[in-house]
C-alpha cells in the first residue's frame, strides 16, 4: 500500500512540476528552463543520496551508456519543453505513454526478447489510439506535435539503455549523470537564448527543481516499499494529474481525441505490462 502511496504522490508531483515548466516557457527559453531546474533538481538528489547512505552508496561503472542516456534524456528534455510551450499538458502527457509500445517493438531487436502474436496487438491497437492524440485540432499547431512524436522513440532508447546498466550501476548514480547531462545541455544552449531571471523567476526555478528532485525520491521509494507488479501500473496515474493541471492551470479540457486516444494507449500498455508479468514471454 505504500508504494503505491508513494507513486501516486510521485506522479502528482511531476505533473505539477510539467505545469510549472509551461508556466516557465512563457518568459524563459527552453535550455534557461533545463538548466536551473536541473541545478536545483541535483540539490535534491544530494539530499536523497544522503538518505540512502552516502556518496558512497553510489556505483558508476559504465561512463559510455550513462553518458549516452543522459544525452538522450537532455535531448527528450529539450524536446518535452519546446513542445510544452505550445501544446496541452494532458496531450503531451499522454503522447509520453506511447513508449512502452515503442518498447515493446523494439525489444526483440535490441534486447532479444521475444513478443508474442497478443503484445504485437496491443502494439498495434494502442499506436491506433496514439493517431487520436497526434490528429491536431484548428487551436493546435502542428510542428510541435510532430516534434513531440519523437520523445516516445528517444525514451524507448533510453530505457533500453537504463536496463543494461542497471546491471552494473545503481539508479542513484544513473540520476546524478542524467541530471549533470541534462544541466550542461541547458548551460550550452544559454548563448541561444537568455532572459534575465527575476526573483519571483529563480523562486519558481527553484520550486520546479526541487519538487522534481522530491518527486524522484518518492518514485524510488515507491519500488522499494512496494513490488513493481503492484506500483507500475499506477504510473497512468500521471494522466489524470495532468489532466487536473491543465484544467487548474490553463483552463484547458482536454479533446475528446484526446481522451479516448490515451485510454486506448493506457489500456495497450497495461495489457502488455499483465502479459509481461504473468507470462513474462508469450
Amino acid at each position: 500500500m505504500k508504494g503505491i502511496l508513494f507513486i501516486v504522490v510521485s506522479n502528482g508531483i511531476f505533473g505539477l512540476t510539467d505545469a510549472l515548466s509551461k508556466v516557465l516557457t512563457g518568459t524563459y527559453p527552453p535550455g534557461e528552463i533545463l538548466f536551473f531546474r536541473s541545478v536545483f533538481v541535483f540539490v535534491s538528489i544530494g539530499v536523497m543520496v544522503l538518505a540512502q547512505g552516502g556518496w558512497r552508496r553510489v556505483r558508476i561503472v559504465n561512463w559510455r551508456l550513462q553518458l549516452a542516456r543522459g544525452a538522450l534524456l537532455a535531448g527528450t528534455s529539450y524536446i518535452f519543453v519546446v513542445a510544452l510551450k505550445h501544446l496541452p499538458l494532458a496531450d503531451l502527457t499522454a503522447l509520453m505513454f506511447i513508449s512502452p509500445l515503442v518498447l515493446t517493438a523494439m525489444a526483440p531487436y535490441f534486447l532479444s526478447e521475444r513478443v508474442g502474436w497478443r503484445r504485437w496487438t496491443a502494439v498495434g491497437v494502442g499506436f491506433a489510439g496514439s493517431l487520436l492524440i497526434i490528429r491536431p485540432s484548428g487551436d493546435v499547431a502542428l510542428w510541435p506535435l510532430l516534434l513531440a512524436c519523437t520523445m516516445p522513440l528517444t525514451m524507448s532508447i533510453r530505457d533500453i539503455i537504463t536496463r543494461r546498466l542497471s546491471m552494473t550501476d545503481t539508479a542513484t548514480g544513473m540520476m546524478i549523470c542524467s541530471t549533470l547531462c541534462v544541466m550542461i545541455g541547458g548551460l550550452v544552449s544559454l548563448p541561444f537564448g537568455w532572459v534575465v531571471p527575476t526573483w519571483q523567476g529563480l523562486g519558481l526555478f527553484a520550486l520546479t527543481g526541487t519538487l522534481q528532485g522530491v518527486a524522484q525520491f518518492f518514485l524510488v521509494y515507491a519500488f522499494i516499499y512496494g513490488e513493481a507488479v503492484v506500483v507500475a501500473p499506477f504510473r497512468y496515474f500521471l494522466l489524470l494529474w495532468a489532466t487536473l493541471y491543465g484544467w487548474l492551470f490553463f483552463d484547458a479540457i482536454p479533446r475528446w481525441e484526446t481522451v479516448i486516444g490515451a485510454s486506448i494507449v493506457c489500456a495497450a500498455g497495461l495489457y502488455i505490462f499483465y502479459r509481461e508479468v504473468r507470462h513474462g514471454r508469450d
